[in-house]
This record gives C-alpha cells, sequence and structure tokens, in this order.
C-alpha cells in the first residue's frame, strides 16, 4: 500500500483491515493492538537527508552567493542561490525566487506583529525585504541582480533576529532543503558571485560617485 500523510509518501506491509491509528510522531501505525513500524521513503537532498532534527540543525547563517535562471514549462525566472551554514558548521545550498523573500516576510510580519511594528513602528525589529517592482520582471536579471545585495542584508539581519523568530518554523522551512533544492550546482572558482564584501564596495561606490552639493 502506497499513500501520503503529512506530505510524506510512506510505504508499509499490506495488512488484513483497513482499520488504521497513525501515532502522534507519525513514526508506527497501530492496528487492534498490533503496531507495526513504517518506512520512509525519502525524496529529500542527500546533504541533509536524515538529518534535520536537533538543534545543531538549525540555520546559524545564510546569505546569497549566486543567481541561477530557471526555465520552466511556460517561462523563465531567475533563482537565488543561498548558501545556508548551520550550527554544526554544515552547509548547503538552497534555490529561492524574491517571490518565496516575499511570502515568508508577509508570514512573519501577520505572525509577530509587534516586531513587524504593526502596533507600534517604534518597536520594529524585523529587517525590510527590497519591495516588489511592479514595472520589472523576474525574467530580467539585471533587476534580480539589483536586489541581490539587499536580500543579502534581509537575511544577515533575519539571522541576528532573537531565536523567538530566527528559530520561527515559518524561516526555518524557508531555509530548509526542499525537493527542488536537489539540483546540480557548484559555487564558482573564482567564490561567491555576491558577497557582504562585495555589497559594501558597490555600496561605496555609489556613495563616492553621488555630486557635492
Amino acid at each position: 500500500i502506497l499513500f501520503s500523510v503529512r506530505h510524506t509518501p510512506l510505504k508499509f506491509l499490506e495488512l488484513a483491515t483497513s482499520r488504521l491509528v497513525l501515532s502522534d510522531d507519525g513514526n508506527d501505525l497501530k492496528l487492534t493492538g498490533i503496531s507495526c513500524s513504517v518506512q520512509f521513503i525519502s525524496k529529500m537532498p542527500a546533504t541533509l537527508r536524515a538529518s534535520q532534527a536537533g538543534d545543531h540543525m538549525y540555520p546559524a547563517a545564510a546569505t546569497v552567493v549566486d543567481l541561477i535562471k530557471h526555465r520552466g514549462t511556460v517561462n523563465k525566472y531567475y533563482m537565488y542561490v543561498i548558501q545556508v551554514t548551520t550550527m554544526d558548521s554544515t552547509m548547503y545550498y538552497i534555490f529561492r525566487r524574491y517571490s518565496a523573500f516575499n511570502t515568508l516576510h508577509e508570514n512573519l510580519e501577520e505572525k509577530f506583529p509587534i516586531e513587524a511594528g504593526s502596533i507600534n513602528m517604534h518597536d520594529r525589529t524585523l529587517p525590510y525585504l527590497p519591495p516588489k517592482k511592479y514595472g520589472g520582471r523576474s525574467s530580467v536579471r539585471s533587476v534580480a541582480e539589483e536586489r541581490a545585495p539587499q536580500l543579502i542584508t534581509y537575511l544577515k539581519e533575519l539571522c541576528a533576529l532573537p531565536k523567538k523568530i530566527y528559530h520561527d518554523d515559518l524561516v526555518r522551512a524557508f531555509l530548509r532543503q526542499q525537493l527542488h533544492d536537489d539540483l546540480p550546482y557548484e559555487l564558482p572558482s573564482t567564490g561567491p558571485v555576491f558577497s557582504e564584501a562585495r555589497t559594501r564596495s558597490s555600496s561605496l561606490k555609489s556613495v563616492s560617485s553621488k555630486p557635492k552639493p
């Protein structure tokens, strides 16, 4: 029998009855006093397979390092390559569109209204996300590149928040490897395309290039 519980494929031996009770932890099936273990069929990327439990796997840092183009069945768009480092120094890559950042941000503002400044702006601690560009599309590389430094700052400030927010399920889900993250990717030999150092350098050049009043 093959079925799905909590979006996780499970496989177990065929049983002579259809009355099954799944335990609270989702690991056992109980049948009229008889218990049988289930076997998870994991399609999680090998980097984190069977390793996403425990505090040591909490993200400790995350930053945008590159940009890749993804061609879908209907359209193309750019995805940010995010390098995530866990508290035990495990490192892996995930791929997120700007829309995923925006969804995370809106959910955090809704879940933490005080930290979002919704009640009093002086209490705001959540970082600001670069706004949507209604005239610019995610399929335009220049638009995606322009956002990259701001997203680096956003992730840095998000990582510096108290655990109440930074270790919240919303953030962990965003930074956790998912099925679509199992993509062949290698960091360029020259290093990250985007980095905090390059972001600071670009900002200084931008400031210095402004004409004096």
